[in-house]
Formats: structure tokens, sequence, C-alpha cells
């Protein structure tokens, strides 16, 4: 598990219209689109007994997943208005992104109520596109350019009880490095915690550099270079740091340093081992020693 750059998701989303020519792509891989497929937090949200607190699972529990991210109901009357924001993604991108969560929270319905439920109505934020394909596919109206994602439905079925036997019971067994995974999500307002995630993307393509980076914020080098310098920070510093961290989180799982360096982006085992000294005042070979002589204690 990585997380990814907002810029660039929205990027590869409209690279892919572009690719396919098809604007309504989302509705294609429909079927991919459903919380079963998020592993871990995909089987929690729906283990719960009833759609409710499926509903109020995914409403708190979604800043796990995305950044910035917010759902919540909106009642008027008999209806629930099951509603998603993000101001992070524009122009065709969040018109992609809309239909996605549109599409998931439609699944969602479906696994409790039944493949056939339609909701009452859905707004997707973005211009109309081949009305007959989606009204079909959500089985109710389709209301475009909204301000944000809109699901509607009748109060009365979040009473509907889960179809999954005894799911409530099942246990949920992992190790604490992948529940760190699930709980590392930066707050937009975090600064320090997003720029670690981004040089954290970024040595998959390599050592991180600052264009690298820049590229990820959407910011020129030296826009970059001024906001660390804001900090107190300097790229150079910010990065050996975080591929340190990033190390011995690597180290703690049992992988070879040859394998840790070369994960890092590092050419070779040498440079990796310089880095972590001047970091951590230990070679990668020392520090692994220590984490084993405190094991056998």
């Amino acid at each position: 598990m990585n997380l990814l750059p907002i810029n660039e998701v929205s990027d590869w989303l409209e690279k892919i219209e572009e690719i396919t020519g098809d604007p309504g792509y989302m509705l294609t891989i429909a079927p991919y689109l459903h919380l079963k497929h998020f592993d871990v937090m995909g089987e929690w949200f729906l283990a719960a007994p009833d759609l409710s607190i499926t509903f109020r699972r995914i409403n708190y529990g979604i800043n796990s997943l995305q950044s910035g991210a917010s759902f919540h109901g909106s009642q008027s009357g008999n209806i629930i208005k099951w509603c998603y924001h993000s101001e992070y993604f524009q122009a065709r991108a969040r018109f992609h992104d809309s239909v996605r969560v549109a599409v998931c929270m439609v699944h969602t319905l479906r696994e409790y109520v039944g493949k056939e439920y339609a909701p009452l109505r859905v707004q997707i934020s973005g211009p109309p596109y081949n009305q007959e394909q989606f009204t079909h596919f959500f089985g109710c109206d389709v209301e475009w350019n909204a301000a944000e994602t809109q699901v509607w439905l009748n109060i009365a079925i979040l009473a509907h009880e889960s179809r999954m036997e005894t799911a409530e019971n099942k246990q949920m067994l992992m190790p604490f490095h992948q529940l760190d995974e699930y709980l590392n999500m930066p707050q937009p307002h975090d600064h320090a915690k997003v720029f670690y995630e981004v040089i954290n993307y970024c040595r998959h393509f390599g050592i991180p550099t600052v264009n690298k980076a820049a590229s990820c914020f959407r910011l020129s080098r030296q826009q970059l270079q001024r906001q660390l310098h804001n900090y107190g920070w300097s790229f150079s510093t910010i990065t050996g740091y975080v591929l340190c961290n990033l190390a011995i989180q690597l180290m703690m799982k049992g992988e070879p340093i040859e394998e840790i360096a070369k994960k890092l982006g590092y050419s070779n085992k040498e440079s990796f081992s310089k880095t972590f000294k001047k970091n951590r005042g230990k070679t990668p070979k020392q520090y692994l020693e220590k984490l084993k002589q405190k094991k056998m204690k």
C-alpha cells in the first residue's frame, strides 16, 4: 500500500479518457468499483449488521483512504441524501471521480437491499454524457453539474440487514505494520506528513528529485524549494529522513538490505548505507543487528 498524490490521480483519470476516447469509462469498470475490492477496510465497511452502520462507517472511515474527502448524510423528510465532496479534483478528473464514487455508493446500497435496487436520484459533478447509459446503470434520473456527488434514498432502507452470515463477529487480523498503513493518511493541513508521503511516492521512480516532487504538487522547482525553506527544511534533509524511516519499516518486516536499497531507489547498497549512516549514526547492518538484539531480550 502506497499513498498516491491526488494530482497524479487526476492526471491518470483524464489520461484514461484521452486514451480510450470514452468519457463514460467509469461505468465500463463499474464491477471493480466496489468496497469488496478495498481489502481489509472494505471488509470492515461491509461487515456491519445493517446498512445504517455501514453508511456511518463509510462516512467517518473514508479519511483513512482519501485525504480531504468528505462523506455525509443530509436528511430531507423521508429522503437521505448521501453526499460526497472533494475540492481537490478539477475539470474532467472531477467528473470521473464523481462517477466513481456514485457507482461505489450504489454498489454498497445494492449489497444490502438487492442487486436490482435503484436510488431515488443521483447527482454527478460534471456535464451530461450518454444519459441513457447512466440512467440504465443507476436505474433512476441523473442530474448533472452538481456541486457535489449525491445519491438519494428513502430513509427506510437504512434498516436493511446484512446478507452475510455472522459478518459482524468476524475477526480482523493484521500485523501492526499493516495497521500503520491504514492509519497513515495525512490531512491537507498536515504539511510535514504530506511532504513525507510525496517523497515516499517519488522513490518508486528512483532517488526522489526536486523536479519530480514539485510536479506532484503542480509547483515549479523554485516554488517547492521556497515552501520547504519557509518550514525550515531542505529537500535533501527531508528526503534522507523519509528514506531512512522507510528503510527501518522494511527492516522490521525482515527484508534484506540489498532489496531495501533497491526499493528506495538506490542504484547500489553502498550509496544507501552512506545516507542511512548520515541520518541514523549507524550503518543499516549495525541498525539491523540492534533490532535483532532487542527481539532476543
